[in-house]
């Protein structure tokens, strides 16, 4: 048994972030383990054992929401990552896991301080299909957000851009998706997990080693069948229609 937990459903689940949480629980069940998932509001308690945790993208407005509870709980989700707790990120709860958010207006938005990154909001928009190649597994999906990165440790870039822009630069080409023990944190949406079921088996895998779970072979089902049409889709697509830039 595995416990999920995704935070903040109502206010951080604007890019279709429950289906990320969908998509765990779906191939968790494809392997073999049992799975039950706790939806964590402004105020409301985790559970005391979790296996995986959840954040979706928000706006501005809804990251200073959830901006004093999530500080609450630094402590504790610092405590889950360095025990080896499986974290998924994506947006705007991804920048608020950095060291902070500067803002176009000179203001800025502290941050937990739990990955090892600054973000900087800027003037341009990336809008646009993105496809990453990461250990193993090349990632696709798209991008809708106006910010760079800034990494503190670059061994934690976790992905090369192929195409897109992706969040921060790696090395002499451009990166996306990071990743610090088992916290995973990005700009990849779509959402990216129903597209990317290998990519949620990556986190399901962290859990089951960290629990002491067996999984069984994973087989190719519905959503896989479902997520390789999608993809296929993007992967024709992207190059056509390429990257844009707006600005703002």
């Amino acid at each position: 048994m595995i416990s999920i937990v995704q935070l903040y459903p109502a206010e951080l689940g604007i890019t279709g972030d429950r289906g990320n949480v969908r998509t765990i629980e779906e191939r968790a069940s494809a392997r073999g383990v049992d799975h039950v998932t706790t939806l964590v509001g402004v105020g409301e308690e985790m559970p005391a054992d979790v296996d995986i945790v959840v954040i979706g993208n928000g706006p501005l407005s809804a990251l200073r929401g959830v901006h004093a509870d999530l500080m609450s709980r630094a402590t504790a989700l610092q405590s889950f990552i360095e025990s080896g707790g499986t974290l998924f990120a994506v947006g705007g709860s991804a920048e608020l896991l950095g060291a902070g958010i500067d803002l176009t207006d000179g203001d800025s938005v502290e941050g937990l301080g739990l990955m090892p990154y600054r973000v900087a909001r800027t003037r341009e928009r990336r809008v646009g299909y993105i496809t990453v190649d990461t250990p193993g597994l090349r990632v696709v999906g798209f991008e809708d957000h106006a910010s760079e990165w800034t990494l503190t440790d670059p061994s934690t870039a976790y992905g090369t851009v192929i195409a897109g822009r992706g969040s921060f630069v790696r090395g002499e080409a451009r990166g996306e998706l990071v990743r610090h023990g088992n916290a995973f944190a990005g700009n990849v949406q779509g959402p990216v997990l129903p597209l990317n079921p290998g990519l949620a088996d990556v986190l399901i895998e962290a859990a089951a080693e960290r629990r002491g779970l067996t999984l069984s072979t994973s087989t190719t089902g519905v959503l896989d069948e479902y997520a390789q049409g999608a993809r296929s889709a993007i992967e024709r697509f992207i190059h056509d229609k390429g990257f844009k830039t707006i600005q703002l």
